[in-house]
């Protein structure tokens, strides 16, 4: 293999490594924010329960419970709809990014081949 071809070599190397590294760090932010998030909303759903479950000592019909049942329901599916649509723009945005540096990164290969190496 003469230098030239080596070289070439190396450098394709180096830059996958770096490609490799910044996937890494898109994955390992997204996976924080997502486990942030997560900590987040089971926090919500238990101050939710526990407001809840204070209250039930004030209601005096079956009426008043299966009424503040039914709001609890609507409040927690609430939550869970915000969560899940959270949770669909964070993971959005981090396809957009991992896509973005895929795309760059075979634009970049693509201009190398073409150019013999020189680039």
């Amino acid at each position: 293999m003469d230098k030239k071809v080596a070289e070439q070599v190396a450098d394709a190397t180096r830059k996958m490594v770096s490609s490799i590294a910044g996937l890494q760090k898109i994955n390992e932010r997204t996976m924080k924010e997502l486990a942030k998030q997560q900590v987040n909303a089971a926090e919500s759903f238990v101050s939710v329960t526990s407001k809840q479950i204070k209250g039930l000592g004030n209601l005096k019909s079956v009426q008043d419970v299966a009424s503040a049942q039914a709001d609890l329901v609507a409040e927690i599916g609430k939550m869970m709809v915000d969560n899940a649509r959270q949770t669909m723009e964070l993971l959005s945005r981090s396809q957009d990014e991992l896509k973005g540096v895929i795309d760059q990164d075979i634009n970049d290969l693509v201009e190398q081949v073409k150019s013999g190496g020189k680039g």
